[in-house]
């Protein structure tokens, strides 16, 4: 079984813009700085951003969304339980009344050995097309992505599966440790899962918990799920 890891996880929420955000920087700086290894903040017109010095895990504040990042991420259950909590705070600092969409984001990976290999079974077992039908496309694919969008009850899931060399995955990561360390060749899953328009109180911190912990315990299982599915495509 191949054995996925998550490399980055973002949790966003959007709503409309917060006045209040110009009186409240220095508050939600201080507030948030020293927080695990946050050590680091800065402060512009329409934003604060508090990140350690790595730059493997950053808060943002902005006028219409807050958003918190890891990469590397030391666990799910840190990532979550600190989401909750940044999450809370501040929308309750900035006086927010109404959201506009909640999303998480979770990039997971699995080492593999072989690009061409692993491009070559994915589009045996994904893409049932006989030589015949890659031939009326010009030929057999050298590459080989599988966007889809799903639902699921009242959320959305933006979900892309496929072969990637380490080249093209350092464009998703901003800190030199996680680039540092990425495989050559890598299984890569990239899943969103987001609801517009949430009709929620959005002061509740139980709603909050149960978007985060539910849908992140969702997404991995259905990325474990799937890999199990189709053998790791090795």
């Amino acid at each position: 079984m191949t054995d996925l890891k998550i490399g980055k996880i973002i949790w966003e929420i959007r709503y409309p813009a917060a006045a209040t955000l110009f009186d409240s920087r220095g508050k939600i700086a201080t507030e948030w700085q020293w927080k695990d290894d946050l050590s680091e903040w800065r402060i512009s017109n329409n934003q604060v951003v508090i990140h350690n010095k790595s730059n493997t895990t950053f808060l943002n504040v902005g006028l219409g969304n807050i958003v918190f990042v890891s990469e590397l991420p030391a666990s799910f259950k840190h990532f979550s339980d600190f989401a909750v909590r940044f999450s809370t705070w501040t929308l309750k600092t900035l006086q927010v009344k109404k959201l506009t969409r909640i999303g998480l984001r979770i990039i997971q990976i699995s080492e593999h050995k072989h690009f061409k290999l692993l491009v070559n079974k994915m589009k045996q077992r994904l893409i049932k097309l006989s030589d015949e039908d890659w031939d009326i496309l010009g030929g057999s694919p050298e590459d080989i992505a599988m966007p889809l969008t799903l639902c699921l009850g009242e959320n959305r899931v933006n979900f892309q599966i496929g072969p990637m060399k380490k080249e093209q995955l350092l464009a998703y990561f901003e800190s030199n440790e996680a680039k540092e360390g990425l495989p050559s060749v890598v299984l890569f899953l990239d899943i969103d899962l987001y609801r517009n328009d949430p009709d929620l109180p959005i002061d509740s911190q139980e709603m909050i918990s149960d978007f985060i912990k539910k849908g992140g315990d969702q997404v991995i299982n259905m990325s474990k799920l799937f890999v199990e599915r189709f053998g790791g495509f090795e």
